[in-house]
């Protein structure tokens, strides 16, 4: 391991050293806030190293918790809102301070750094900043564990807010943001739950086991991690399940509403219908012991003081997180079009669409044949995945109303098959349950032990002209459903084929049905 230097280095030409941490000299160079600004042009450092990157050009590297770069004369002119950081860490859980001035002076924001799987495999991560007008020093100070903990390759401020703003995410467990589960998080935890927590957030990061409240199980899970009796967070509990219509009493007012086909104009925002923005990010997948992508779309006017209720939207064989809601078969597909009309026109409830990645296996790297069996177990996987690691992520980081009448799942071909396996397994979990053009291999059970113990909808869409799974493979679940004497809604698309027209008529009619039973 090297010996990390502890002196501060003054790299701009005609600029004098300087002993304190005050401002530094008016002869060092300039910069703009809002051209993105390369990291190794800072004018002054403590702690770090110029790395020379795989793919060429350069970042800071082996950064350790309190070091820091700083850069001279800084611009923000009229104001600041945002700040982007191009950042890789193999762990997470660190953070990136900008401070104006000194390192005790005005801190104006920071990014959380989620884990980007290496050092050297970068993402950008937003914020929100107040306070930046004028010229200031800037201070880049990095927080975290023990051990090395990220690079960083630029940064650049904007003046609008952040449409991902990473800083609102605290970690579960870790309550005060510093990136690591200490005695602190302990006391918060206690406190919050005799007195109640005034920031959601935190009250999150302190409900280790999901239940919905923090309670005697949640502080003893600190004690145990914290005297290393346990590194593994508590069995998830199900929260108390929401009145919910039963399937029978539901299916039928779905039934009612159903359209084959979307019309025409809900392919493009309607006038004044706000736009949304796709974030990518990523979570870490106990099957696949890895992290794994999503596209997150969050409400228009996203708020962390409201709970929003989340459907999953899941791809098919040789597809990716993209298919479903960027791609299609002729680039762009019109998911987010149809949803955010839907929300707009008070016709579907207001929501988070997640879009995974569905391929979860620890060795293969994406499915390579539909013969080959461990492609097929990679996409098979996803069931627990999803309840194991991708929706306790989500809970954590966004403002999700949870309980299964919050929560819907639906999938397309082989994420068809697999979101009729998670409504079988999960019912628990999931109240609301569709799949479009669903490729063979479902097995029963095909009802469930109470019509209170089913989802209050299922809800299967197929095209005549589908000829990869054919109308008689989601004809054979229907005609399953009808003999296990489960309620169930049948929705054929004539004219429909193995792609996006069935795929959108189903997100039309499926997204009005949901979170309403």
């Amino acid at each position: 391991m090297r010996k990390k230097g502890r002196m501060i280095s003054v790299l701009a030409a005609g600029a004098v050293s300087f002993a304190a941490l005050g401002s530094i000299s008016a002869e060092a160079a300039s910069f703009d806030a809002f051209e993105r600004i390369e990291a190794e042009d800072y004018t002054a450092m403590e702690g770090i190293e110029i790395e020379t990157l795989d793919s060429g050009g350069k970042d800071v590297g082996y950064i350790q918790n309190g070091d820091y770069i700083v850069f001279s004369d800084v611009d923000f002119g009229d104001g600041a809102k945002s700040v982007s950081a191009r950042v890789g860490s193999p762990d997470g859980g660190c953070k990136a301070e900008f401070w104006i001035d000194s390192l005790t002076g005005t801190q104006i924001g920071f990014v959380a750094v989620p884990s980007t799987g290496a050092f050297q495999t970068f993402k950008d991560v937003s914020a929100n900043v107040s306070g930046a007008v004028g010229q200031h020093d800037l201070y880049i100070k990095f927080t975290g564990g023990s051990s090395y903990l990220m690079n960083i390759d630029s940064f650049v401020f904007s003046k609008q807010k952040a449409s991902g703003d990473m800083s609102a995410y605290i970690k579960l467990g870790d309550l005060d943001g510093d990136g690591c589960i200490t005695g602190g998080d302990l006391s918060l935890a206690k406190k919050g739950a005799i007195k109640g927590f005034s920031d959601k957030k935190v009250q999150k990061a302190a409900d280790v086991d999901f239940s919905g409240t923090v309670d005697r199980a949640d502080i003893e899970w600190f004690v145990k991690y914290l005297t290393a009796q346990t590194k593994e967070f508590p069995e998830r509990v199900t929260p108390p399940k929401g009145e919910l219509r039963t399937i029978s009493e539901y299916t039928p007012v779905v039934e009612e509403q159903m359209i084959m086909m979307e019309p025409n104009d809900s392919h493009s925002l309607h006038a004044g219908v706000p736009d949304r923005t796709i974030t990518k990010e990523t979570y870490f997948s106990k099957k696949a012991n890895k992290q794994k992508p999503y596209n997150i779309m969050l409400p228009a006017d996203y708020d962390e003081s409201q709970e929003y209720p989340v459907l999953y939207i899941l791809h098919g064989f040789f597809e990716n997180e993209d298919r479903m809601i960027k791609t299609g078969n002729n680039p762009p597909i019109r998911t987010k079009e149809i949803i955010c009309n839907a929300i707009a026109a008070g016709e579907a409830e207001e929501m988070i669409v997640v879009v995974p990645w569905v391929f979860t296996h620890p060795t293969k790297q994406d499915a390579t044949s539909f013969q080959d069996y461990e492609s097929s177990v990679g996409y098979d996987n996803f069931v627990d995945d999803i309840v194991d690691s991708l929706m306790p992520h989500i809970e954590s980081k966004y403002s999700v109303a949870t309980g299964r009448e919050n929560t819907a799942v639906t999938g397309f071909s082989m994420g068809g098959r697999e979101s009729l396996r998670i409504g079988m397994k999960y019912a628990d979990h999931f109240a609301y349950v569709g799949a479009i053009c669903p490729a063979p291999g479902v097995e029963g059970p095909w009802s469930w032990g109470s019509e209170e113990a089913a989802p209050s909808l299922i809800m299967l869409t197929g095209g005549t002209n589908d000829d990869v799974v054919g109308l008689n493979t989601p004809q054979g679940y229907h005609d399953n459903f009808v003999k296990a004497g489960t309620p169930h809604v049948w929705h054929v698309v004539q004219g429909g084929y193995h792609g996006d027209n069935c795929i959108t008529a189903h997100i039309y009619n499926f997204v009005r049905a949901i979170f309403k039973a």
